[in-house]
């Protein structure tokens, strides 16, 4: 039996590459009929590995545990804007717009695509940018940014670290991706 992933074929028990330009065949991994296959990719083509193998991996931000704890140098929050709490209750519903902004219908972009869809700040755009994106996954930074700092950073960006203004979503949206984006370091 064979299965195609992206341009590799698994044939008998081994993973090999079926593209132009094939990688160097000692490449090949052997895996079993049940084992899962995710590919470590770096501009959109396989390097040796698999996503497990890697601590900080980018690809699609599905694996790796992304940097923690984070330096970063981005602008402060008004001090009134910085002591806002989030005045949505924590729910299904409210969760699930957060979510679907997160990874859909945010504008510019869906922030999965710099933070990456599981948070960890390794999403497919964020070896482009200035600074790695925010890590949400770690705890040890996360308790520090409040609330309404995130606030202010999605409404206003950050241009140095490449965060653009989320000037399209309206605070409501905000307070709701808010509360979808703090369940990572849960």
């Amino acid at each position: 039996m064979k299965f195609k992933v992206s341009g590799w074929f698994i044939l008998t028990g081994l993973l090999v590459f079926s593209g132009a330009g094939s990688p160097d065949p000692s490449q090949a991994i052997e895996v079993s009929s049940e084992e899962e296959i995710v590919l470590a990719m770096h501009h959109g083509r396989p390097h040796g590995g698999r996503h497990e193998r890697h601590q900080q991996h980018h690809g699609m931000g599905r694996a790796g545990k992304g940097i923690c704890p984070q330096t970063r140098t981005t602008a402060q929050a008004p001090d009134k804007i910085a002591q806002l709490k989030n005045p949505f209750e924590s729910n299904a519903e409210n969760f699930t717009k957060g979510e679907s902004l997160y990874q859909w219908t945010a504008e510019p972009n869906p922030c999965k695509i710099c933070h990456g869809p599981a948070g960890n700040g390794l999403g497919m755009m964020a070896q482009g940018l200035p600074a790695m994106p925010r890590n949400f996954t770690c705890s040890e930074i996360m308790k520090e940014v409040s609330d309404g700092q995130m606030f202010w950073i999605i409404k206003n960006g950050s241009p140095v670290t490449g965060m653009p203004a989320y000037k399209f979503l309206s605070d409501d949206e905000i307070w709701k991706l808010i509360i979808y984006i703090r369940h990572f370091d849960k």
